[in-house]
């Protein structure tokens, strides 16, 4: 009788070679999701000064938001935005890092499955915003056509 697919699945191991490879993604995990999380905190306080530069700057020209302008307050939700959007792929990323260490170096299987968990999650919430965004790409594409189309007639 031949072993089926969900036999040999079972029966995979982690050889020497594959805990190098790991170790290595591990460490590098780590380290991107770090820079990621500078990064994030980057965008939270670039977003307070380009805010306060902005609103400074439409004081000084008389323009308020009341009276039709755009004010600092959409500007510094949407740099705050990307940082939270931003956040939570590099904390998949961590978890998966610190995970995947403490199971290689434990050889603890919960500590794997928990490092794998991190790494589906991360793969799931890139790939959510990807079809967010082609579908915004499409979206805008179709408007683009439309309004175009207008134009010309």
């Amino acid at each position: 009788m031949e072993p089926t697919a969900q036999s040999n699945l079972f029966e995979l191991q982690i050889d020497p070679t594959s805990m190098t490879y790991l170790r290595d993604a591990a460490k590098w995990a780590r380290f991107l999701a770090i820079a990621g999380f500078v990064f994030c905190g980057l965008f939270v306080v670039f977003a307070i000064i380009v805010a306060t530069l902005l609103a400074n700057f439409l004081n000084s020209m008389g323009t308020s938001p009341a009276s039709g302008g755009m004010g600092a307050g959409p500007v510094a939700a949407a740099y705050i935005g990307i940082a939270l959007v931003s956040f939570f792929p590099n904390l998949y990323l961590y978890n998966f890092g610190g995970r995947m260490r403490i199971a290689l170096q434990n050889n603890d299987q919960e500590q794997l499955n928990i490092a794998f968990k991190n790494v589906r999650a991360l793969f799931r919430f890139v790939g959510v915003l990807m079809i967010i965004g082609l579908g915004m790409f499409v979206l805008f594409l179709l408007l683009l056509l439309i309004t175009a189309g207008r134009l010309n007639s």
